[in-house]
């Protein structure tokens, strides 16, 4: 059985692998990590506050490795990743 970690690492695999997050729609988006005290992180829309949710993904309780992957595919534009 795959961990929590395990998931969100093959999840974002995949947007790295198909050029970004499923849910774009040409608009640029802005995200920031915060660091929770329970040592994982959660993706937020930097103006709104809220956690992201791509798809039925709510990004919280992250490791960093995958946070900060999630936050270079979510905040390059669609075609965008090296």
């Amino acid at each position: 059985m795959k961990s929590k970690h395990d998931e969100d690492a093959s999840i974002i695999s995949g947007w790295e692998s198909r050029g970004g997050d499923p849910d774009r729609s040409g608009q640029s988006h802005q995200y920031g990590r915060r660091f929770e005290g329970d040592g994982t992180y959660t993706i937020y829309h930097v103006f709104s506050g809220n956690v992201a949710t791509i798809g039925a993904w709510k990004m919280e309780g992250l490791s960093p490795k995958n946070a900060a992957r999630a936050l270079r595919v979510l905040n390059n534009p669609p075609g965008g990743l090296r």
